[in-house]
């Protein structure tokens, strides 16, 4: 079911499968900023990716002398369908907790919730995870919006960047098969811009580690359209696209896809986040267009 919350501004579309933001319109020149889900090129606009971030190899893993399998790629919270748990004028809450089924793939009892936050021209999104179970939960985390590229006669591909805040170092992970190769890196960019080519994403996602930039903005270099995001709690910030499809993904991650070497163990994934018993994680974005 779709919900919508809407100022003199802005109009905001979120589905309750996967509680997955699939909208934030401008009223006043009806500018759609997020991607529209075509799935000649991808079918999602903003996944939640939980409790896992990227591919697990092989499939599958190892907790307390047990082997659980996973084949879907960035957890399975993205897949299932979410309840309305608040909600107001101005915001909408959801939850998504543990069943049956999913502790058949993933040993642990948890609730998640996302809250959608109209403010003006910004949406503020809290992420909200709550271990149930009496020992600690092993997790990761990310999030996934898809904005735009607005392509007419006279914008194309290479007319947009991304402007970080903060200078940053600008090396990728290099990954192979969709799994990160350890110790390897590749320079992306310098300082404080990354101009988007066609091919940029030719050999997957780029991921940067422990980014100083919690501000970041996607801009058009001809006329500065502008989208302002913030994100909080991250350790590391991804950036996503496919050949042929107008859009750029932002994905500030708390964990990181299996390494090429992993050794299958969850509790030695690379980038696993532990949460005590009845304890909370709690993440934020901020998207202002």
């Amino acid at each position: 079911m779709e919900y919508i919350l809407e100022n003199k501004e802005l109009s905001i579309r979120i589905e309750s499968f996967g509680a997955e933001l699939v909208g934030i319109k401008d009223r006043i020149n009806e500018n759609e900023y997020i991607w529209q889900k075509n799935s000649k090129y991808w079918g999602k606009s903003s996944p939640v990716l939980f409790p896992f971030v990227g591919s697990i190899r092989n499939g599958k893993y190892q907790y307390e002398g047990k082997e659980y399998e996973i084949k879907t790629r960035h957890g399975f919270a993205r897949d299932n369908e979410f309840k309305i748990f608040n909600r107001g004028k101005d915001f909408i809450e959801f939850v998504f907790e543990y069943s049956k089924n999913t502790l058949e793939i993933y040993p642990f009892k948890f609730k998640l919730f996302i809250k959608y936050t109209l403010k003006d021209r910004s949406l503020e999104i809290n992420y909200r995870i709550n271990n149930l179970g009496e020992k600690e939960m092993y997790f990761s985390f990310g999030a996934h919006p898809a904005f735009n590229i607005n392509l007419d006669l006279d914008n194309n591909y290479e007319d947009y960047c991304i402007e970080f805040d903060k200078n940053e170092i600008g090396n990728s992970k290099v990954l192979q098969e969709g799994f990160v190769v350890p110790n390897k890196e590749k320079e992306i960019f310098k300082e404080k811009k990354l101009n988007l080519k066609k091919d940029i994403f030719i050999n997957d996602a780029l991921i940067f580690e422990n980014v100083k930039s919690k501000l970041i903005y996607l801009k058009n270099k001809k006329n500065e359209e502008i989208i302002k995001f913030k994100f909080a709690n991250f350790e590391y910030l991804a950036f996503w696209g496919v050949q042929g499809g107008n859009f750029i993904c932002f994905e500030p991650w708390d964990g990181i896809t299996d390494y090429i070497n992993s050794s299958g163990k969850l509790k030695e994934k690379i980038g696993i986040r532990k949460l005590e018993s009845n304890k909370e994680k709690k993440y934020d974005i901020m998207i202002t267009v």
